[in-house]
């Protein structure tokens, strides 16, 4: 019985099982990836994806294709998804939504891989402690941005650019942030938040040279951002944020506290408000050190909420726990496990936390493919291209059917996209 304790103990052994540890949260997400994702449109999709190069590549003039590619979508300007999109079309001639799918879906796998490598290069910490962050990162909570292509590429490479400003501007690497800044704001409307974080963070730090050229760079890009914005007709008015307080509040913490695959409000408002109080803890009481990103990225997901607590709190405290917000708490949940190994030297409590993170992950897991959720996710897409292969189009996953069926057609009528491939 010693000798088999010995050989477990040995380095190598303790080694490849940390690595199988760490690869195993990467290997589940991917088969989930690969056994779910299917090449049918999705909800807005259907506008960003098919209508827009329908509607590109019938333009004649590159200042008429330019302001579609930068042209509004809701409160966004999604640059990068259209220019993936175009680049996927004109390389192969079609679309293919599973693609685009993987593709995005890289973009957090990216995210994740950098963070954990940012982490190993800038801390005495053992590979062993790093291994939460996969767990947490990579829960299957946010499965609406994991299967809708639009959605995948928009959030997950955002989060991705995000990071890496982020990174640089810690660092003060002038032309990477600079660079770095109009790539993310024209990916997601989210980085607006930057150019406040950006320059309050270089007032503060006292670099008048960057912060003059950042500001000027960021401004300009900001107003063109904004020139000839409108605001969507059906999104709630500001003013109703400052009217109802109450729900304003709750909507703020039940956002930051959205990490459960069931959207349960009242935990979710309790969750939000311990990561709040132990964020602004670590950050201005306990964690003396220039740890400069992870205070720089609890500020950003801080300001996300902020953002989407006063554009969109008036639709409900229901929307603030849908899956796609879901990225946002757990960044920060991640944020604060690192201030936390910082701040303790509890081999204990760090085993403590590993074990509930991985059960955590598990549980998860478990859930949605034990109830066959991801399945019936594809089955009902499947299911709506059949339906309306068979002239049925009041199953198309879009609002406005009648719409979303006239450009099913259009795309096959232009060999962009072929509906009845799709069936099984």
């Amino acid at each position: 019985m010693k000798d088999i304790i010995n050989n477990l103990s040995h380095p190598k052994i303790v080694n490849t099982i940390l690595w199988i540890a760490f690869l195993i949260p990467f290997i589940i997400y991917s088969i989930f990836i690969f056994r779910y994702a299917v090449n049918i449109p999705y909800q807005d999709d259907y506008d960003v994806v098919l209508n827009f190069i329908n509607t590109f590549i019938q333009m004649q003039t590159l200042e008429e294709k330019m302001a579609l590619l930068f042209s509004q979508h809701n409160e966004h300007r999604i640059v990068f998804d259209r220019i993936i999109f175009l680049c996927y079309y004109y390389l192969f001639h079609e679309v293919n939504f599973r693609f685009f799918i993987i593709f995005g879906n890289l973009g957090w796998i990216l995210t994740i891989i950098m963070l954990i490598s940012y982490l190993k290069k800038n801390s005495e910490f053992s590979f062993d402690y790093l291994l939460p962050i996969p767990y947490i990162l990579l829960l299957p909570i946010h499965h609406e941005n994991m299967f809708f292509a639009m959605a995948a590429i928009q959030n997950y490479w955002f989060v991705f650019f995000v990071i890496i400003f982020l990174i640089y501007l810690s660092k003060d690497k002038k032309f990477l942030f600079f660079a770095l800044f109009p790539i993310a704001l024209f990916t997601s409307g989210g980085g607006i938040v930057l150019y406040p974080l950006g320059n309050l963070f270089l007032i503060l730090r006292k670099k008048w040279w960057s912060f003059a050229l950042f500001f000027i760079l960021s401004t300009y890009f900001i107003a063109l951002y904004f020139h000839g914005y409108d605001k969507p007709p059906y999104h709630p008015n500001i003013f109703e944020t400052v009217l109802n307080p109450i729900r304003t509040i709750a909507y703020f913490f039940t956002f930051l506290g959205n990490i459960f695959i069931v959207p349960l409000s009242k935990l979710s408002l309790l969750t939000g408000f311990i990561l709040c109080v132990l964020s602004a803890y670590f950050i201005f009481i306990k964690q003396k050190e220039d740890n400069y990103l992870w205070k720089l990225m609890i500020c950003f997901v801080i300001f996300i909420t902020l953002t989407t607590t006063i554009t969109r709190s008036g639709f409900g405290i229901r929307q603030a726990v849908v899956s796609r917000y879901s990225l946002f708490p757990l960044l920060l949940l991640v944020c604060v496990y690192v201030f936390i190994i910082s701040s303790i030297s509890s081999t204990v409590a760090y085993r403590i936390i590993l074990i509930f993170t991985i059960f955590f992950w598990a549980i998860n897991a478990f859930i949605i493919e034990r109830n066959h959720f991801l399945l019936k996710m594809k089955e009902i897409r499947i299911a709506s291209i059949v339906a309306f292969s068979q002239g049925d189009k009041a199953s198309l996953l879009y609002p406005d059917q009648d719409l979303a069926a006239q450009i099913l057609l259009t795309t096959e009528r232009q060999h962009i996209y072929s509906y009845q491939d799709q069936r099984p």
